[in-house]
This record gives structure tokens, C-alpha cells and sequence, in this order.
């Protein structure tokens, strides 16, 4: 209570003492200004050394991230060094890349050349369904059925996978397929003809092994059948006759020939042996066995796809296709320039197999080789190979010549980048830790108060450059009898201020000479390497670890920095206390030059009584 009465009585005073000095009164003296003054010469001083004191700090703060930051730069350098496959870039030509290239290549791509001829490509199945009216058509009267895929070539070992479709329409079929993992999916397809518009497509994986087939059968009872889909169905192959009998062979004159035509093309069948004085007939009649095997080898020649036979009435030959599909247009034939009638026994109907599964088939340096994939990354090391077409066996780029080259100037501008940026590095340390200051650079000196971390910064990356590779060290490993142990044999050495240096013309030697050695000192021969590894990494990846620990969460700059930003915050604080403080100060500076204020005003008040008293007696002796 006294204390609130004596802040009233002072608040009161000073705001007295403030009337007093505007309207001149008191002493005259502005005490506001003079307790301000006399608080600031006490406080100003000690304000203006905790505002360095924060202005030091956070340029610490920004001299560890900008340091964690050139490290990280500098770690990502010597990254780029720890993968063997890193080390060089690989450059492929092929003399017919339409057919055949090298779809990837890495650092490890054995250098040569290769021919290869492709006779097959890899494929995967693809068979359709029956055609149907609609997506929603229902093909087991509304109730639900199995479908069994049974994946495997035809005779050998099949996977079988039982489907269970609830809803019995095309879109019910495709729908379950895709629904789980089968190696098959389906898709419905509109082809677009009136009243059976849709047909189901199913696509299986490349390679002999993933042919698949479908079957159905019945949800209760799987000895039951279901619908027939349609995709096991083999198409008809197409049949056709044309009359021919012995008399036409015994009996023909010169340029007499028999033609079938198909499409075209048309194979021909001389009948008449013009050179022949004794014997003037080629064959002998309908059943001369070499008459049937001119006509075949004609239709071969021609790549006509069919196969000639005897009619089975001895009326003719018999011309039976040897794929089953459908047929445009009917083929003709003639005998001696006329046409004759040629008559259709069996319509073709393509096979609803639309394409057969099969392997790639390749020479590869005179090897066959046979892969389920037309994409293949075992024959090369380092390389993936891409087969896109059957390779012409007439063709003068048949076989194709792969050919892999090596440059090692990738690894030689790695090297020279990282010697750089060491150096750009080096100098920011430098700069840091330097003794002095420069107003026009507010890092310079910025660590000046922690050079220990800065010494300590230098040392581990200097000794980690300095080092040999973890493979060099005893007699076991690959390096140990090698005159390419660490940095210094490819050029790089350290001067006396820290920088590094580089000897282009050792470098060049040493990759001559050992470049097989250069890899394995930097790398270990190893790739995608994890910071974790206990095995040998190779001296780049060396560093980089330290490089890590350096900067990780608790590392030596994490560290540094988060008791620089709490020093920030502590030195805040104390601020805050020292303003506060010093206005207390100022309040009892105010107060007792306001108390001062009213004495003086205390005894201007009497001064000006006194000075009456005597001016009225004054002027009572002048009146006597």
C-alpha cells in the first residue's frame, strides 16, 4: 500500500514539476532531459556492446550455414567420384539401330564391338473373344461362372489361376481380369460392326513361357462347363481345288504352264521341257511326285501360304492354306493361258489368336541366343541391348555391328571441378577465420572467435584428402602393390596456404598407364554405395562420409550454430533486462529532480513574498 502510494505521489510530483517547467516556473531546468541524459550515459554503452555482441554472433550463425552449405556442395563433388560406373561416359553406335541398339548404357559397358542378327522377335499372346451386341451382354443367362487361365506353353509347365466372374457380361469378364495380378489383361474393344460390336482382348507378358489359354466352367460345380468366350478358337484354313488330269501333263505343247494365283503373286509351273529332244512333257500326270513338288516349291517361292496336295478323287490338286484366316479375294488358276475353275471346299476364318507368344532369337557373335523380352541386360556388362526388328538376312548391314567407346573425359573434368571448388572453399575458411575485418565484406573475420572449429574444419578434410584409399592398406587387397593409392598419384597435391593443386600431365599418365587402379582407388569398384557400408568404398566416398559428419545432425557445425542462435537469444534477453532497468533509473532520476523542482518552487514563493513586503515598506518611507 505504501509502495502504490508513494508511485501515486511521485507520478503526481512529476507531472507537477512538467506544468511547472512549461510555464517556466521552477528552477527552468528540463529534467525530463536531463534524467534522460544522465540514464543514456550509464546505459548506452552497455547497449551498444550487447547490439556488437548480437551482430558477432549471427554473423557466426551465417558463416556455419554458409560453410555447411560449401561442404554440401563439395560432398556432392566427391559423390560424383564414388560409383565406378561414374567414372567415364560410354558413347554406342550401331550400323542399323532401327534393328538393334543399345538402349542404355553405364560407366561399366564393356568396350568392343558386337554382331548380332535378329531372326525372331519376342511377342506376348494376344487373343479376342467371340463377338457380342453389347458391353452388358449376358453370356451364362444371368448367372455368374469361372473363368481358368492356365499360363505356360502348350505341353509344358502351366500355372493355372481360377477367376471368379460375379457379373456374366463382357464388361463382368474384363472387369475381374484386371482385378488382380493374373499376367493377362483384357480390354473391350468396339469394333464398330453393326449388332456384334464388341470383343474382348486379352494381352499376356512377351516371351514362349507366358502363352496362356481360357476356359470356363460352372461356380457350383467345375466339372461343368461355362460359356465358350471364343478365344481358343484355331480359324479354318482355307480350301480350294482345280481339275487337272494326266492328259493335261502327257499332253502339253510347248509354253504350256499351269498358274495359281492368289493376292499378288502367282506361281508357275512349266509343263513343256523345251530343251528336252527325247522326252518333249516334264511330268508324267496328276500322280508324278515331282509335278506336286514343282507346284509347292513354287508356292513357296512366291510366299504364297498355301500347300498343294493330290485330290482326294484324283480330280485335280488340292490347295490348302497354311494359316487359317479369312480370305478377300478367291485365288484363279490357268492351264496353258486358260482359265479354269478353281473351287472353294473350306472358307478361311482367322484363328482368334491374334498374335503367338514367342522368344527373341538372336547371333550374338556367332551364339544363338533366345530371351523372353525383346529388351536384354545380361549379353553386355554394363549395357542394355534393344531388339526392334528381324534383321534382313540379304542386307548389308546383316549382321548389325554394335560397338561401345569409352571417354574418360567425364572423370577428368569431375577431378578438375572438385580441385576448384576445394579451393573456393579453402579461401571461404580463410576468410572466416581471419584475424581482421572488412566493412565492405560482413563474413570477413566472422569466425575470428571460434577458429577452433575452423582449424578443426581444415584439419579433417585436408587429412581425409591427404589419406590413401581403405583398399590400399593391406597386401590382400587390389591396391596395396599399386602406385595409385590416393590423389597425389593423379596430380593432386596441396600447397603450403591449403589450396590444391593439379597436374594435368601426371593425371593424364596415370589414366594411360592405370586407369583400371583410378577407379578402384576412388570407387572400390563398387556402385550405388550407402553412407552406412562397412565395406571398402573407395577414398572418395571416404570423404564424403567425413564430409557428412561434419554436417549431420549432430555434428561439429550443427552444433556450433545451435549455440550461436541461443547465445543470439541470451544476449536478446539481456537487452531487454538492461532497457528495463535503465527506465527504472530514469524514473528515480525524474522523481527527485521533480521533488527538487517543487522546493524550488517552494522558495520562489517566498522569495516573491519577501520581495513585496519590502517593496511596500519602500515605497511607505518614500511616502513620508
Amino acid at each position: 500500500m505504501s509502495e502504490t502510494t508513494s508511485s501515486s505521489s511521485s507520478t503526481g510530483s512529476t507531472a507537477a514539476s512538467q506544468i511547472l517547467t512549461t510555464l517556466g516556473a521552477g528552477s527552468g531546468i528540463d529534467i525530463f532531459k536531463m534524467a534522460r541524459d544522465l540514464t543514456d550515459v550509464e546505459k548506452i554503452p552497455q547497449q551498444e556492446k550487447i547490439n556488437e555482441s548480437i551482430v558477432e554472433t549471427e554473423a557466426q550463425v551465417s558463416a556455419y550455414a554458409l560453410v555447411s552449405y560449401q561442404l554440401a556442395v563439395l560432398k556432392q563433388s566427391f559423390e560424383g567420384l564414388n560409383d565406378a560406373n561414374e567414372m567415364a561416359t560410354n558413347t554406342s553406335s550401331s550400323t542399323n539401330s532401327t534393328a538393334v541398339s543399345f538402349a542404355s548404357l553405364d560407366g561399366t559397358a564393356q568396350i568392343g564391338s558386337y554382331d548380332v542378327t535378329v531372326s525372331a522377335l519376342a511377342n506376348g499372346q494376344q487373343s479376342m473373344s467371340s463377338e457380342y451386341s453389347s458391353k452388358t451382354q449376358q453370356l451364362n443367362s444371368g448367372t455368374g461362372f469361372n473363368v481358368v487361365l492356365a499360363v505356360g506353353p502348350s505341353g509344358g509347365t502351366q500355372t493355372n489361376t481360377t477367376i471368379s466372374v460375379a457379373t456374366d457380361t463382357p464388361q463382368g469378364i474384363v472387369d475381374a481380369i484386371n482385378a488382380g495380378d493374373y499376367d493377362v489383361t483384357a480390354t473391350l474393344v468396339d469394333t464398330g460392326t453393326a449388332s456384334s460390336n464388341y470383343r474382348i482382348i486379352l494381352a499376356g507378358q512377351s516371351g514362349a513361357n507366358k502363352a496362356f489359354s481360357i476356359t470356363t466352367q460352372s461356380s457350383a460345380d467345375a466339372s461343368v462347363a461355362g460359356p465358350d468366350l471364343g478365344f481358343s478358337y484355331a480359324g479354318a484354313a482355307a480350301v480350294y481345288t482345280m481339275p487337272f488330269s494326266d492328259s493335261d501333263a502327257t499332253g502339253a505343247t510347248s509354253d504350256q504352264n499351269l498358274t495359281f494365283t492368289f493376292g499378288s503373286a502367282t506361281a508357275t509351273v512349266d509343263l513343256y521341257n523345251e530343251a528336252s529332244s527325247v522326252n518333249d512333257n516334264r511330268y508324267s500326270g496328276l500322280s508324278d511326285a515331282t509335278l506336286l513338288a514343282a507346284i509347292n516349291a513354287q508356292l513357296d517361292a512366291q510366299n504364297m501360304g498355301f500347300t498343294a496336295t493330290v485330290s482326294s478323287n484324283n480330280s485335280g490338286f488340292t490347295f490348302t492354306q497354311d494359316t487359317p484366316a479369312a480370305v478377300g479375294s478367291a485365288p484363279t488358276a490357268t492351264l496353258d493361258g486358260s482359265a479354269v475353275t478353281v473351287t472353294q471346299g473350306t472358307a478361311g476364318a482367322s484363328s482368334n489368336t491374334m498374335q503367338a507368344a514367342t522368344d527373341a532369337k538372336i547371333s550374338f557373335n556367332g551364339l544363338t541366343i533366345t530371351r523372353s523380352t525383346n529388351t536384354i541386360n545380361d549379353l553386355v556388362p554394363g549395357a542394355v541391348l534393344a531388339i526392334n526388328q528381324v534383321t534382313e538376312t540379304s542386307a548389308t548391314s546383316n549382321p548389325v555391328r554394335l560397338s561401345v567407346a569409352s571417354d574418360t573425359s567425364t572423370l577428368k573434368l569431375k577431378v578438375q571441378t572438385l580441385v576448384a571448388e576445394y579451393n573456393d572453399f579453402n579461401g571461404l575458411m580463410s576468410e572466416l577465420g581471419s584475424s581482421s575485418t572488412d566493412e565492405n565484406n560482413e563474413m570477413m573475420g566472422a569466425l575470428r572467435r571460434d577458429t577452433a572449429t575452423v582449424r578443426y574444419v581444415q584439419n579433417a578434410l585436408r587429412t581425409a584428402i591427404l589419406a590413401d584409399a581403405d583398399n590400399a592398406d593391406t597386401s590382400g587387397d587390389p591396391l596395396f602393390s599399386s602406385s595409385t593409392k590416393g590423389f597425389r598419384d593423379i596430380g593432386i597435391s596441396m600447397d603450403k596456404a591449403g589450396n590444391l593443386t593439379f597436374d594435368e600431365d601426371q593425371y593424364d599418365k596415370a589414366i594411360v598407364s592405370s586407369y583400371d587402379n583410378v577407379v578402384t582407388m576412388l570407387t572400390a569398384n563398387t556402385t550405388n554405395q550407402s553412407l552406412y557400408s562397412t565395406d571398402n568404398r573407395g577414398l572418395a566416398q571416404n570423404i564424403a562420409t567425413v564430409l557428412d559428419d561434419l554436417t549431420k545432425a549432430d555434428g561439429v557445425l550443427t552444433t556450433r550454430n545451435a549455440n550461436a542462435e541461443e547465445t543470439v537469444e541470451d544476449y536478446q534477453e539481456e537487452l531487454a533486462d538492461l532497457e528495463t532497468r535503465y527506465e527504472q533509473v530514469y524514473d528515480r532520476y525524474l522523481a527527485q529532480f521533480s521533488a527538487m523542482e517543487s522546493m524550488m518552487q517552494s522558495m520562489n514563493g517566498t522569495k516573491d513574498y519577501l520581495e513585496g513586503q519590502l517593496e511596500s515598506l519602500s515605497k511607505a518611507y518614500d511616502n513620508n
